[in-house]
């Protein structure tokens, strides 16, 4: 009796083992589903970082060049360009412009998102009253306040006078 149990559960064993097909399929495309919604997420997450990073570099060099103009009671720009996707940095008044090619992480005096890990952020829209010129005074005042606009959604605020920047 004992051997005829033997045989009867070593056949149950054989028509048991391994995962039947449907099964497989079930755990294959409940794995793709967390797959799918963790690489969306990382991109949208990797997307805020990376805007977050050309708005820090843009107030930065905002709060550097004020400085700058009221250290050496200079006249400086801060001259956007949406086509290039880039600004660069002026010394001097108008008629008597310079580049500053000594800006810290910059190329010749240009900061430039097209060539760099900002590659897929945009500056949409500059204006600063009708320009896209952020000029500082030599006494670190603004010329005129205005807006840039990153990626049509982020507004980076530079209040008249005092050249201080907000987020919105």
């Amino acid at each position: 009796m004992s051997i005829q149990k033997f045989k009867n559960s070593q056949n149950n064993l054989d028509q048991q083992s391994g995962f039947t097909l449907i099964e497989l399929l079930i755990s294959v495309m409940i794995l793709a589903i967390f797959i799918g919604v963790s690489v969306t997420r990382t991109e949208l997450k990797t997307n805020r970082f990376t805007r977050q990073i050309a708005i820090d570099r843009i107030t930065a060099d905002i709060d550097l060049i004020r400085s700058m103009a009221f250290a050496r009671n200079d006249t400086l720009t801060i001259v956007f360009s949406i086509n290039n996707n880039s600004y660069s940095f002026y010394s001097g008044p108008d008629s008597e412009r310079f580049i500053m090619e000594e800006i810290p992480d910059s190329d010749n005096g240009t900061v430039t998102f097209s060539n760099s890990v900002l590659s897929n952020i945009n500056i949409s829209s500059v204006n600063f009253n009708n320009s896209s010129e952020l000029q500082f005074l030599p006494s670190g005042t603004v010329k005129s306040g205005g807006t840039v606009l990153i990626d049509n959604s982020v507004t980076i605020n530079v209040s008249d006078l005092t050249g201080q920047w907000s987020v919105n």
